[in-house]
């Protein structure tokens, strides 16, 4: 097992941290320290180094085990410590080990995100981690001491040129002036953890606030609660629910439910003025620090009795301005059906702009994200011609639009122009695309700029 060990902790040694495979998600336990680990760098002359390996895990922490979630779209793993409830993380203590981490690109940390990032910044305050898909070595830059110096004699006298350089470079040939041997104690903090049990983590949940956990996803009585600042693997993401599993300080899994309802603290509703016969629509809202609002949620509710028909979560969206205007009603797909159309990213500039369009489904009598749609700029909708048509602006002096339609239920581009001027500032391109049986015929027309428009 000790040799097992001992070849894994060199292979996530010197796994470069970008280039290597991301961590399988699971439970990771704790492994002894390997005590044949060759990590320092050739000494100087001079120099004696004796290696030491110490623990990079904090004594207050009693961390056995870790657990690791895998976002595979996103390229990310978010690995957490089980550490002791009463363990208090500060990166100016001895207890600088961050409970969580994101990695390998990972540079923000937020409330509602409480992940470190590693490698980055000073290496004595920051972790360094290095992993291979089934393990991974948490360190601290290496501490080197002087624990004595040695002195040895001199051979024989010195020649005037040792003499000189001496006195001037201060470069002492060791047979004339005696040698000096310095003895380093070099410290490795590092820990390793191996695999232990595979669990499909595809995300981690932490918790911002006490937040129950129920035993099933319905209604009920609640089974305990994760308090804030602990953490959970996520299962599942759901619009309602959210499927965890809590992992204790002795590597077993505990599984579980949480409420979104529950995590909506501090969040505004909105009812908005778009409705239909039946239905009726609050947006919710939660504050950001520039006097603007996130969206959370789109709130569907029976007209009739206000009960909650479905509610859309997790919207990608720029902070914005609440309202009872916020929310639009548009049939995007000429099904004859009201759809639903909230902002999306301004793309940095207005022509830019996408909504995010969530299409209703007759069939289930529900609404679904439109990702299609959804990534379209400056999307316009026209009932009379039932095509839609994407404008955007690349800089000053380029701009496109393609024309979409709807063709068996499917989205098919039917139609593009672009126009842009030349790097010479004296010609205007401008590029015309048709389908024609089946596929996009392009054709391009060049034309000289008037003197006055130059």
């Amino acid at each position: 097992m000790k040799a097992r060990y001992a070849v894994l902790l060199l292979a996530t040694l010197t796994t470069h941290a970008e280039a290597g495979p991301l961590l399988q998600p699971g439970i990771y336990q704790r492994m002894p320290q390997a005590a044949e680990v060759d990590a320092s760098a050739p000494p100087a002359a001079g120099e004696v180094n004796h290696d030491t390996i110490s623990a990079a895990i904090p004594d207050a922490a009693k961390v056995r085990y870790a657990f690791v979630s895998r976002d595979q779209v996103g390229a990310l793993n978010k690995l957490v410590f089980v550490t002791d409830p009463a363990y208090r993380y500060d990166i100016n203590s001895p207890n600088r080990l961050c409970p969580a981490y994101a990695f390998p690109d990972w540079n923000e940390r937020s409330n509602v995100q409480p992940f470190c990032r590693t490698n980055i910044g000073s290496a004595d305050r920051e972790a360094a981690l290095a992993w291979t898909d089934r393990g991974f070595t948490v360190r601290w830059a290496d501490q080197k001491t002087l624990i004595r110096t040695e002195q040895g004699p001199a051979t024989r006298k010195p020649t005037p040129d040792e003499i000189g350089a001496c006195a001037v470079g201060g470069v002492c040939a060791p047979e004339s002036y005696g040698s000096t041997l310095h003895h380093y104690q070099v410290t490795h903090a590092r820990d390793g953890f191996m695999l232990q049990a595979p669990r499909p983590y595809i995300d981690v949940f932490a918790a911002t606030v006490d937040t129950p956990i129920y035993p099933h996803a319905e209604a009920g009585q609640a089974r305990g609660t994760l308090a804030a600042g602990r953490y959970a693997g996520v299962l599942s993401w759901g619009p309602e629910w959210i499927s965890i599993e809590e992992v204790s300080a002795e590597g077993s899994p505990t599984p579980g439910w949480i409420r979104r309802d529950d995590l909506a603290v501090g969040e505004v509703r909105v009812p908005q003025q778009a409705a239909t016969d039946s239905l009726r629509f609050v947006l919710a809202f939660s504050p950001t620090d520039d006097d603007q609002s996130q969206l959370q949620s789109i709130d569907i509710l029976d007209a009739a009795t206000g009960r909650r028909q479905q509610i859309l979560r997790d919207i990608d969206a720029e902070p914005l301005t609440p309202g009872a205007d916020v929310l639009q009603l548009v049939d995007a797909n000429f099904d004859g059906w009201p759809d639903l159309s909230v902002p999306g990213y301004s793309g940095g500039a207005g022509p830019n702009a996408t909504r995010n369009l969530f299409l209703f489904d007759p069939a289930s009598q529900a609404f679904g994200f439109d990702p299609a749609l959804s990534g379209l700029p400056q999307l316009d909708i026209d009932p009379a011609t039932r095509t839609l048509t994407s404008s955007s602006r690349g800089s000053c002096c380029s701009h496109a639009s393609e024309t979409y339609r709807y063709v068996d239920g499917q989205l098919l581009q039917v139609g593009s122009w672009e126009e842009s001027l030349s790097a010479d500032g004296e010609h205007l391109q401008t590029t015309v695309g048709t389908l024609r049986e089946g596929r996009m015929v392009y054709r391009t027309r060049t034309r000289k700029l008037p003197a006055e428009w130059r």
